[in-house]
């Protein structure tokens, strides 16, 4: 049997081994996906152990989407240039890594809002999240603003991009209220105490008047699955776009570079909305 998992600190709340073990079951593919949660401090034994066991592939979620990256032997372009790694795949005792993250956020805006040529893309974070998201949109010919907190991660983001992409990249301070075609967010910090956010800068977000001039707001946070910003939004008619939507489509691309095989996305799916 194969064996594959979530790597992540903390991992018991991922829904990734629903959809995962719910595909290889439709698939009749001999294998299964658990969790592996580990702390920092056992990672480098952890990662020998997925060559002894052997493990044969991995998702990779936070706190060790970079940190990952010194014990893998090849990774593919996209990982270079967004810095981080959400997927594993052990072959003959190599370990290749890949980011899908990209390709999951593109297919959920992609879904509702159309083409994304020319689109002003607004995404609130600085993080690895905030690189893959910004990374699909400038390959789908958007225009990208990068808003955060911290407006040098935000300009670290813009000037790295921009010479990957020969193009023109904003930054701007959180509090800056730019607008665009679609609003994303990619940081947790509303629905984890709002710890890394200031209220005023809460407020102003989650507001009517904002929200109504974009096409689509998007939250990859997906608990809860409607987020106060996502909430406020569809008060307005402003298209939606959950954060499940993403967690599906890049965990799709994970089944086929594990399997070869194109994923069930209609089985994955109605896993997923089972929880």
């Amino acid at each position: 049997m194969r064996q594959y998992g979530i790597l992540a600190y903390p991992a018991a709340h991922s829904r990734s081994p629903l959809m995962h073990n719910a595909a290889f079951k439709a698939m009749n593919i001999d294998a299964y996906y658990g969790v592996f949660e580990k702390k920092p401090e056992e990672l480098e034994a952890f990662m020998r152990e997925v060559l002894e066991r052997p493990i044969d592939g991995l998702s990779v979620s936070l706190p060790y989407k970079e940190s990952i990256l010194k014990y893998l032997d090849q990774v593919e372009p996209a990982v270079q240039k967004i810095g981080a790694v959400n997927t594993v795949v052990n072959k003959e005792g190599k370990l290749y890594g890949f980011n899908t993250d990209w390709i999951g956020s593109n297919r959920a805006l992609i879904e509702v809002v159309g083409d994304l040529t020319e689109k002003i893309v607004v995404i609130l974070g600085a993080g690895g999240a905030a690189r893959a998201v910004a990374y699909g949109a400038l390959l789908a010919g958007a225009h990208v603003w990068i808003k955060n907190r911290t407006k040098e991660k935000a300009d670290a983001i813009a000037v790295e991009f921009a010479e990957f992409f020969s193009t023109q990249i904003h930054s701007v301070p959180l509090g800056e209220m730019r607008t665009g075609d679609i609003l994303i967010n990619t940081t947790s910090g509303w629905t984890n105490g709002m710890e890394d956010w200031k209220e005023e800068m809460i407020a102003d977000y989650i507001n009517l008047d904002y929200l109504a001039n974009y096409q689509a707001v998007m939250d990859i946070v997906y608990t809860p699955l409607i987020t106060p910003l996502l909430e406020t939004a569809s008060e307005i008619g402003v298209n939606i776009i959950t954060g499940d939507k993403m967690l599906l489509y890049q965990a799709c691309e994970q089944f086929k570079l594990w399997t070869g095989e194109d994923a069930p996305l209609e089985v994955m799916s109605k896993a997923l909305e089972a929880v």
